[in-house]
């Protein structure tokens, strides 16, 4: 058998093997002049002139006749396979076109657990994986244990073992192959172990390491020597890992200060500031007076709010200026009434027809009559649809969504004032199928 590697290792049993040989070389011997004889005799019947069918019946009936007559033959060709197998070798033996193989198989064990099983002369090619240490790799003729042999190697790390075992008639030669710390995993298959403060992250198969090291573990923190007032302490413990003293600073204590002068006055802006003496070093020593609250005024308006947006106001400090406090406020109904009837423009028929993208968007005011209910609201999220003809005339007539569901119903001829956003333009087709384009509001109020 034969094991490819890099390491040049000894096995055992090579002694045992060495004392086969003699034995072996016999066994060829005799096979050599059995072959010999057997082409002696095909070649004598063939010079007789019978067909080179028949001289092969008639050489194996005679085979088996002389089988028959010559029993002792018979133990004799036993007594020599049996002493081919002492070898404890797979023999792969090749000469001329004729090949002799032994009839029994080879057990490869890895410290005691099966990885191949070799039988008539066929290699196998394999990986295993071993940990780090020394390991045995054992030949057992036809898996009995005590019939066999084996092979001690060592590796420094976690690996895999890459082998070829192949037949050899006078000795097995065994080397490992990738049984050092170089990586075998594939990228991003790892099994890492986690970083200690002896060794950064580690994969476990292929001893791979990345990253930084652990801190230590400490265990319980002693004391070593206490703070006082103008000195830190110290303390220690040991790692519970690699069993290294571990040790770290500890704060100093405060000044005993019994009285304190304030040496400057705290405003709403900036810290005061006071001193003392130290009761136990007599180091002078000060500390900062907390500034004083804000003399609030009332909420003045920083942005105006409209019908739908927030506005924005805040309150100041009444001695520094300071903006303390900010809040969102939205108008009242009552105030979002008095807003439309302050800021929406009336008068922009013309100006919302020549330029409607300018004026989209704006509250606007119109005044007019209802000339058409386009269609009434049927439900909550609906609204009524009317043409109104304003003051100005029927010829300047606008087009209004309305939501009333629920109240009061709006007629055709009614007066209306409707307060609202400009939506642009809507178009529609007359009875006599022309094209008009108005003015399109939405309003939300309207009276």
């Amino acid at each position: 058998m034969k094991l490819y590697s890099n390491q040049d290792n000894r096995h055992k049993g090579g002694i045992f093997m060495k004392k086969r040989i003699v034995k072996l070389v016999s066994i060829l011997l005799a096979a050599l002049l059995l072959q010999g004889c057997l082409e002696t005799k095909t070649s004598d019947k063939s010079e007789n002139g019978m067909p080179e069918s028949e001289t092969v019946e008639k050489s194996t009936d005679a085979d088996k006749e002389e089988t028959e007559k010559e029993p002792g033959k018979e133990e004799k060709e036993t007594k020599a396979e049996s002493e081919a197998s002492d070898c404890l070798l797979l023999v792969n033996v090749n000469y001329e076109s004729n090949i002799l193989l032994a009839k029994y198989s080879i057990v490869v064990r890895l410290d005691g657990d099966e990885v191949a099983t070799l039988s008539n002369g066929k290699e196998y090619f394999g990986s295993f994986q071993v940990k780090s240490g020394e390991h045995e790799l054992t030949f057992e003729k036809n898996g009995d244990k005590d019939n066999c042999n084996s092979y001690v190697f060592n590796v420094e790390n976690d690996c895999s073992v890459f082998c070829s075992l192949k037949s050899h008639m006078d000795h097995i030669e065994i080397t490992e192959k990738n049984v050092s710390a170089e990586a075998v995993c594939p990228e991003g298959q790892h099994q890492w172990e986690d970083a200690t403060c002896l060794s950064p992250k580690r994969c476990k198969v292929c001893g791979t390491t990345e990253g930084e090291k652990a801190d230590h573990t400490p265990g319980t923190w002693q004391k070593t020597k206490e703070p006082t007032c103008t000195e830190e302490g110290e303390e220690s413990c040991v790692c519970s890992v690699c069993g290294e003293t571990v040790t770290r600073k500890v704060d100093k204590i405060p000044h005993n200060v019994e009285h304190w002068d304030v040496v400057k006055e705290p405003t709403c802006t900036e810290e005061g500031e006071e001193k003392g003496v130290c009761t136990i070093c007599g180091q002078e020593t000060t500390r900062p007076v907390e500034k004083i609250p804000h003399d609030l005024q009332d909420w003045s308006v920083e942005k105006e709010a409209a019908f739908s947006e927030s506005g924005v106001r805040v309150r100041k400090c009444k001695k520094c200026g300071e903006v303390v406090e900010t809040e969102e406020y939205d108008l009242t109904e009552e105030e979002r009434l008095k807003w439309l009837k302050k800021n929406c423009e009336s008068g922009l028929y013309d100006a919302i027809s020549r330029d409607p993208d300018m004026y989209k968007g704006k509250y606007v005011k119109f005044t007019g009559t209802v000339v058409q209910v386009v269609s009434e609201a049927s439900g909550a999220n609906d609204c009524s649809e009317y043409r109104i003809a304003t003051k100005n005339g029927y010829d300047k007539v606008i087009f209004v969504l309305i939501d009333n569901y629920g109240k009061s119903r709006i007629l055709e001829d009614d007066k209306i004032t409707v307060y609202g956003r400009c939506s642009g333009l809507y178009s529609y087709k007359t009875v006599l199928g022309a094209k008009v384009t108005i003015p399109l509001i939405d309003v939300v109020y309207y009276e």
